[in-house]
């Protein structure tokens, strides 16, 4: 799935602080975690330790639950 880098100011200070507190060196799977936060959506993942790595700081869900809808 591609995601559109909106190139947003508040996006990359989100994305940034989601990787500091996880500890990952760049923001390429953060920028999900922030898009997500910022919509205050839920992120629907198949790979289980992201949906677990994340999961105090923005709603997962199945991927189940979203073909569900």
């Amino acid at each position: 799935m591609r995601i559109r880098l909106l190139g947003d100011r508040v996006l990359q200070s989100v994305a940034w602080r989601v990787a500091d507190e996880l500890g990952w060196p760049d923001t390429f799977t953060a920028e999900y975690v922030a898009v997500t936060r910022l919509q205050a959506d839920a992120l629907v993942t198949l790979d289980a330790a992201l949906a677990d790595g994340v999961k105090d700081l923005v709603r997962t869900a199945p991927y189940e639950e979203l073909v569900a809808t």
